[in-house]
């Protein structure tokens, strides 16, 4: 069975995935855990504002992908442009 992003929830849990710094350096596994077991992402916070996302290795790369064929997309849609008389 092929993983799209359609599996997983873009959105954190607001309850569980918003934790400050301390906490996700004192348990960095088990936010690892959480991320893989939910699919959500985990936002880390430091002095009460969002500062960086703890994402599964899975949707990384369905998001490196995304990008990467975007950034493919627009350099063949560049090239196209380019080669058009005015």
């Amino acid at each position: 069975m092929t993983t799209s992003l359609r599996d997983f929830t873009l959105d954190p849990d607001l309850r569980t995935g918003v934790v400050p710094i301390s906490k996700a350096a004192s348990s960095i596994a088990a936010l690892i855990k959480q991320a893989n077991a939910t699919r959500r992402p985990i936002v880390v916070t430091q002095k009460g504002r969002p500062e960086g996302v703890l994402i599964s290795v899975e949707l990384f790369e369905l998001l490196r992908q995304l990008v990467q064929g975007e950034g493919a997309a627009s350099t063949q849609s560049e090239a196209t442009d380019s080669t058009e008389a005015p």
